[in-house]
This record gives C-alpha cells, sequence and structure tokens, in this order.
C-alpha cells in the first residue's frame, strides 16, 4: 500500500502524490502534477475467483504565492471494473468511482491548512503497520470522522523531528422546508509521531473524539534497522453510543532482498460485547488473522506480488464466508 517500504515509520509526512507522480507544467510558480496507480488483483477464497482490480488518479497543483506562502489542490478518484462489490455481491452499475481526496488549502512555514476531503489525524498512526499491498491492517479500525472524509478542515506540520495532524470534521448540515441543523455529529482527531535521530527508532500518538459520543485512542512505534523494519500498533476505542468497547492491536515485519520485499503482519481486535461475531456500525469488527506477502520490484514503480491470509476467526461465530482464508495475486503499476 506504500509506495516505500523502510520510511514507513515516517510515512505520515509524506505528501499523497507519491514518489512517481509526473510533473506537467512548471512555470511562473505553479507547479502541476499527475500521479496515481494500475493494479491488477485477483482474490482467491476456497477455489473461487474474484476481481479486485482498480485504477487510482490524482493530480495534485501547487502555486507560489510569495517566498513563505503557497496554496495548493489535489485531487484523486478510484477507478473499479468489477461487475460485484468486496463481498461478491453484484452491483448496479459494472463500474464504481469513489473520489478518495478533493481539498485545497495554503501552506508555509507554519505548516499546511486545507479543507475538503482529506485525510484525519490517524492514518499517519495507523500507516506504521498498514505495509502490505493488500491484507493487513485488520485491527486499526478508525472512527469515520478520524479516517479520510468530507467536511474536514486538517492542519500538518513538521517541527525538526515531530510531525503533527490536527483535523475537525464539521457536522452535516440538513436543510429542511423549515429549518436549517445539523445531525450533532461534530470531531476532532490529532497525532504526533517523533522520532529519534540517528537511532531508526519512531513513536506515535492519536486521539480521536466525536461529538462525546466515543473516542479513541493509538500507540504505535517502529524500528528500521538496514532493510529490517518492524512495528506494533495499540488501539482502544470507547464506544459509548453503542455500550461497547473495542480494543485491537497489530505487529507487523518486513525484510528488503534486493529486489524481492518480505512482510508478516498478525492482528487481533475484538468488540467487547460478549460476543465475537459483532460488529459495530460499519467501523469496528473482530479480526484474527496472520498473513504473509512476498513482493517482487521490477522496478521502483511496477512490482508484482503474492499475498495470503490466514483467517483464524470461528466460522461458527461468524460464518463461513467472514472466516475464510484469502491469496491474492497482483500487478501494480504506480506512474
Amino acid at each position: 500500500m506504500k509506495r516505500t517500504l523502510i520510511a514507513l515509520a515516517v510515512a505520515g509526512a509524506a505528501v499523497a502524490t507519491g514518489v512517481n507522480a509526473g510533473e506537467l507544467y512548471n512555470q511562473d510558480g505553479t507547479t502541476l502534477t499527475l500521479g496515481g496507480r494500475a493494479e491488477a488483483r485477483m482474490s482467491i477464497k476456497d477455489g473461487d475467483v474474484l476481481d479486485k482490480s482498480r485504477v487510482r488518479i490524482n493530480v495534485s497543483g501547487k502555486q507560489e504565492i510569495s517566498d513563505d506562502l503557497y496554496g495548493v489542490g489535489f485531487y484523486e478518484a478510484e477507478y473499479t471494473t468489477s461487475d460485484r462489490d468486496e463481498d461478491g455481491n453484484e452491483n448496479d452499475d459494472s463500474s464504481s468511482i469513489e473520489h478518495r481526496y478533493a481539498y485545497a488549502g495554503l501552506g508555509g512555514n507554519f505548516g499546511e491548512i486545507t479543507y475538503g476531503k482529506n485525510d484525519a489525524a490517524l492514518g499517519v498512526i495507523t500507516d506504521f503497520t498498514d505495509i502490505m499491498d493488500y491484507h493487513g491492517a485488520k485491527a486499526s479500525d478508525k472512527l469515520n470522522s478520524a479516517d479520510r472524509i468530507d467536511n474536514l478542515l486538517a492542519y500538518k506540520g513538521d517541527f525538526n523531528d515531530l510531525s503533527v495532524k490536527a483535523a475537525y470534521r464539521f457536522a452535516d448540515r440538513d436543510e429542511s422546508y423549515d429549518s436549517i441543523d445539523d445531525n450533532d455529529a461534530d470531531a476532532f482527531s490529532l497525532s504526533g509521531i517523533y522520532t529519534v535521530a540517528d537511532t531508526g527508532l519512531a513513536i506515535g500518538l492519536g486521539y480521536a473524539d466525536e461529538d462525546d459520543k466515543a473516542n479513541q485512542w493509538m500507540l504505535t512505534a517502529s524500528y528500521t534497522w538496514n532493510d529490517l523494519y518492524v512495528s506494533a500498533l495499540y488501539s482502544a476505542a470507547d464506544l459509548d453510543n453503542t455500550d461497547n468497547d473495542y480494543d485491537g492491536f497489530e505487529l507487523a515485519a518486513s525484510y528488503k532482498m534486493e529486489k524481492t520485499v518480505f512482510y508478516v503482519t498478525y492482528n487481533n481486535g475484538q468488540v467487547d460485547d460478549g460476543h465475537i461475531s459483532s460488529t459495530v456500525s460499519d467501523e469496528f469488527a473482530d479480526s484474527d488473522n496472520l498473513a504473509f506477502e512476498v513482493a517482487y520490484f521490477f522496478k521502483p514503480n511496477f512490482r508484482g506480488y503474492v499475498s495470503y491470509d490466514f483467517n483464524m476467526l470461528d466460522d461458527d461465530e461468524v460464518g463461513n464466508a467472514a472466516a475464510e482464508d484469502e491469496a491474492v495475486l497482483g500487478l501494480r503499476y504506480d506512474f
């Protein structure tokens, strides 16, 4: 999922366009770049195949306003062509488009402030263990308002070895015939990542709150030594609006051997409601899985990978489909 491997400990400081974006225009302080990926993904469960291929395209613009101020705009869409969704159900339309990002803002020595659809503050924390091309990241569920979401005012800044993010998600407005009101769902999220200089160690902490109805915090750490990367994450959520709590932890490691990268992750998350099959809204669900992946980089921007997920949930509790192992074959081209 990430364009580089060893830099995952400070992934939150990276710009969304990635290292392979191509410059389309650069004149008079205006820069326009195009980036994205094309990814063929074959998912195999119990011998049956589902096409999960996708294409992402993004456009990024930057305008120098003065020596200390610039304007920025970013848009990214994801296209899928399968006539079935992630659960294998038929879609009404044979193609699907998701508008992943759409924001604009101002930046300078103070950092960058944006408004629109963007990442809130917890994504940079879950990036520590979300290192595989396909599997993993099963126990790092986030409150919706702390993930990628619209109506978001976001700030990010770097201060020597410390990177910080702060985001405020405004409640959606409802305009009925005789009144204008909102859904009382204001939310905020905060995070910080500290990289200990010359040690390979990075530590991250994040917190999110949804209008005093639910809150979540995360703690993560990573260590990089030459071509070896290891990380761990713990997540806890107090879901007062559903009378459920959530605890999850993830362990992840990768090792680079020339053009081949080996990955392994273990995820375990549980909703504390007395039975393992529960799902809290669409945000939190139980998980217990061990995943392995091997990726071969033909070129820095073109890779092939094989990923396998050992699902250890009890099918008597969650159903056979939710407890099935999954193998994925993929080819990915970044541009």
